[in-house]
């Protein structure tokens, strides 16, 4: 769209601004890749950054690494990409004059103007940085749970298409964000009850009824999983108390996947970090010894590590015998291999 026209600059703000102010509190991520520095006044509007028109020129914009180091690797890669996205790059952009926290690319110490404005040398360009309030041409900005970024880039170089998608990708939340996920309250009522349910026929030790309650409950969510807060804390309970059940009934891969589940959603959280070693450690006895599987249990008990000291001993005990249990393997494996390679010196074959 034609951002300098007013009559479409007002249409965009009536179809899409409320849309995406919404989108991005609850949790959505936004890139503005754009040549109209105009943009700024629909981002205050909108978002309330603190953002003003500054310049528009061909020069070289490096990442303000000393300003926000982890702010750029966290938004273009979590510095998986650093070596390819976080380094200089030629761009003609709009510029803008951004608060320090939220600048991430802009003129560095080797910039100079390619194409010169009237006002404005290459000397100017560079010392900017000494001043300590220079252009950028990509900027980041927190609202609500969410992001939005601005990529001021005329012709939309190479280089810029990279850092939109990395930042998409690095940025985009794991999980659907509350707009998507909501559970209406009437339904998530019966869930709730369902789980009461649920957790009852497991304290009687009916654990058949005890999973098909929760089974149940889940099944309401469809594919959703509830908003941030009690809906999604409802979620992730349903999960863990059906890896438990799985467990006592002896099924530890079922166990092992719901486990799992939990931890897509909550990496780390203590309680399904143990049972699912506990699981894993079961698969692997149960099936002849795996040592994969042992060393991935280790990594979810020291992710339970910081449990309560009530569970403390539990935790440390299970690691002994995930420790036990891999120096057997290893004694077996190398026995098979001595085996095998005096097998091969006397010629003898299996």
């Amino acid at each position: 769209m034609d951002y300098s026209n007013r009559e479409e600059f007002d249409d965009f703000e009536q179809a899409f601004g409320d849309l995406l102010r919404d989108f991005v509190s609850a949790g959505g991520v936004v890139a503005f890749p754009s040549s109209e520095g105009m943009l700024v006044s629909t981002l205050k509007k909108y978002f309330d950054v603190d953002w003003e028109m500054s310049n528009y020129y061909r020069t070289n914009w490096g990442p303000c690494l000393e300003d926000n180091e982890r702010i750029i690797n966290e938004s273009f890669g979590n510095g998986n990409l650093s070596r390819r996205l976080i380094k200089e790059y030629s761009a003609k952009g709009v510029s803008l004059r951004v608060p320090k926290h939220e600048r991430c690319f802009g003129v560095t110490k080797n910039s100079r103007t390619q194409s010169l404005v009237p006002h404005m040398s290459g000397r100017d360009v560079s010392k900017q940085c000494e001043d300590g309030n220079y252009d950028v041409n990509i900027a980041v900005h927190d609202y609500g749970k969410g992001t939005i970024a601005y990529f001021g880039d005329v012709n939309a170089e190479q280089e810029t298409i990279w850092l939109v998608a990395a930042f998409v990708e690095s940025r985009s939340p794991k999980l659907p964000i509350d707009c998507f996920s909501s559970i209406d309250a009437s339904t998530f009522a019966e869930i709730t009850q369902l789980k009461e349910e649920g957790n009852e026929l497991f304290k009687a030790g009916d654990l058949d009824q005890a999973l098909s309650s929760y089974q149940s409950a889940l099944e309401k969510f469809r594919s959703k999983m509830g908003t941030h807060g009690p809906q999604r804390d409802c979620y992730v309970a349903l999960l863990s108390n059906m890896s438990l059940i799985h467990y006592k009934k002896g099924d530890y891969r079922q166990s092992e996947t719901f486990a799992t589940s939990v931890l897509d959603i909550e990496w780390g959280q203590e309680k399904c970090s143990y049972r699912r070693a506990m699981a894993r450690f079961k698969i692997s006895q149960t099936g002849g010894g795996d040592l994969v599987l042992l060393r991935k249990a280790q990594e979810d008990v020291l992710n339970a590590g910081m449990t309560p000291p009530s569970t403390l001993k539990a935790t440390q005990k299970l690691m002994a015998q995930i420790e036990v249990e891999i120096k057997r393997l290893k004694r077996k494996e190398q026995k098979k291999f001595s085996s095998g390679f005096e097998n091969a010196l006397s010629g003898k074959f299996d």
